[in-house]
């Protein structure tokens, strides 16, 4: 079988063809799986916005990838017909568009729109743009899980969807049974590269060294991925030469090849999916607490994980991850009942070190649970109260609340009684206005009449993501449209967050 997969070559022309296709909304992913012609790719962010094509031929119940979800969308209140009129291409397009979101709330809520189980656009049945586009949004916010389980739910390994699962593999140390896969998979059929690479995975050196040579002499490869071939596959006889420079964008398989080498590539640099990579324990401990710490800013780590990580010694040095760690620590330490020290300094000194490695609001419902038999002292009831409300714990919150007006803004709006806040910014303002009955904008109505629901919803979406520095009369909208949504529950927490982050500038 190991000959027959190393020979079963496709034509040059297709191979150089599919080399060269631009099959990806994101500009990272290996070019692994040869693309069968004709080529499907995402639908044109350019073409027509809210229009249908003039006929589309199918059936209602027709399979298609859009169709699969991991979340029925009646969980988040969301009719199952949310996309409505809308094209696979408006959707794509304001999906592919959304800018990064910092909010734990409203970025937990588009990553369930991304994995919701909906009915496809009415155009969905002519490719599966849309569900690439999907799982390339997931891909790019670093939810590689979520990616995974998306491809898996779509039924058998498929070229295109394959390809973004044998990155997944590669960024999560799964390689080898992505590889065993594509050795079984008739209609997987690797590119060069990916074929040496898991042919020497699967200890087949020689099958290997026989592919490449093939390779070689049909002129399939640049002469750097030759170069790195070679190296992976015997780096001894390479020993005292250069090794080719990476690219500014390595692809995943490019990226193993190098570490393969000995040539590791910084992650800090690249795309956040590139730090699951240095969380394997042959990477050093500040490297894994680099990558932990960025992960845990994007908010696609447990916790636990990163307490974990950061706790696997003690720090050996001072200053900025070094005493990240040290300060987490103390605090697990005191609240464990493991240290007699001051747990008011250590609780102040951890959400300080939470707070610079920028990932607070993901930390604090950890926190929160540690501090629910603590007493402590005055200085440290703020960080407390500030603990309290962004791990959604009213009781912790108001326990250590102290007799502000801005305080007071805060627990009223975390009680669900904005009608009680008393401050006074532009963006208070709107909210209380947005969360006491503001009706939506007649622009959004229009949406909601035309059956286009769900680009309604995304453009709400994008006008929070803006945060406390946003419009506040688009985030009193946009909080309004979440409300006549029936979403008065993620509104209410992404208003309390922008009101964190207002209060914190």
């Amino acid at each position: 079988m190991a000959i027959a997969f190393a020979l079963a070559l496709a034509p040059p022309l297709a191979w150089a063809e599919s080399a060269r296709a631009p099959l990806s909304a994101i500009d990272w992913l290996s070019d692994s799986i040869a693309i069968p012609s004709p080529l499907i790719v995402a639908p044109d962010p350019r073409g027509p916005v809210g229009e249908p094509p003039s006929v589309v031929v199918g059936p209602l119940d027709a399979a298609t990838p859009d169709r699969v979800g991991l979340i029925d969308a009646r969980a988040l209140g969301l009719p199952a017909d949310l996309w409505g009129g809308s094209t696979a291409g408006e959707i794509g397009r304001l999906i592919r568009e959304m800018p990064q979101i910092k909010h734990p709330t409203l970025r937990a809520f588009f990553r369930d729109l991304l994995v919701l189980r909906l009915d496809p656009p009415v155009d969905a049945i002519e490719d599966d743009g849309l569900f690439l586009t999907r799982v390339d949004k997931l891909l790019s916010l670093g939810e590689l899980e979520a990616a995974r389980a998306l491809i898996r739910a779509a039924g058998a390994p498929e070229p295109q969807r394959f390809r973004r699962e044998f990155d997944i593999a590669l960024l999560t140390g799964t390689e080898n049974k992505a590889c065993r896969t594509i050795e079984q998979t008739p209609d997987i059929s690797p590119t060069f590269t990916a074929r040496v690479f898991c042919l020497a995975r699967n200890g087949e050196f020689d099958v290997a060294a026989l592919t490449l040579g093939t390779a070689d002499a049909l002129g399939m490869l640049e002469d750097r991925e030759e170069q790195l071939l070679l190296r992976f596959l015997d780096p001894d006889l390479f020993a005292d030469e250069p090794i080719p420079p990476a690219p500014p964008q390595p692809s995943p398989l490019e990226f193993r090849l190098y570490e393969a080498i000995g040539e590791r590539l910084d992650t800090d640099r690249l795309p956040v999916a590139f730090a699951f990579a240095d969380q394997s324990e042959t990477v050093g401990w500040k490297t894994r607490i680099r990558a932990a710490e960025r992960l845990a800013r994007a908010g696609v780590l447990a916790p636990e994980n990163l307490v974990t990580v950061l706790s696997e010694r003690k720090p050996a040095a001072s200053g900025g991850a070094w005493d990240r760690a040290r300060a987490i620590q103390e605090f697990t330490a005191v609240t464990d009942g493991g240290s007699q020290n001051d747990p008011s300094a250590a609780l102040q000194n951890a959400w300080s070190a939470a707070l610079a490695g920028g990932y607070g609001s993901f930390l604090s419902p950890w926190m929160a649970e540690r501090l629910d038999q603590v007493e402590l002292a005055p200085a440290a009831q703020h960080d407390a109260f500030e603990i309290g409300l962004w791990a959604a714990d009213p009781d912790l919150a108001r326990r250590h609340a102290g007799a502000s007006a801005s305080d007071a803004t805060l627990l009223a709006l975390a009680a669900g009684r904005p009608q009680e806040m008393t401050a006074a910014s532009p963006l208070a303002g709107a909210i209380k206005r947005s969360l006491s009955g503001l009706p939506i904008s007649p622009t959004k109505q229009r949406l909601i009449d035309d059956g286009r629901t769900g680009h309604a919803l995304l453009q709400a979406v994008r006008d929070l993501s803006d945060g406390a520095e946003g419009d506040p009369s688009a985030i009193g909208g946009a909080l309004s449209l979440f409300i006549h949504l029936g979403l008065r529950e993620t509104a209410a927490r992404t208003a309390l967050e922008l009101m964190l982050d207002e209060a914190a500038a």
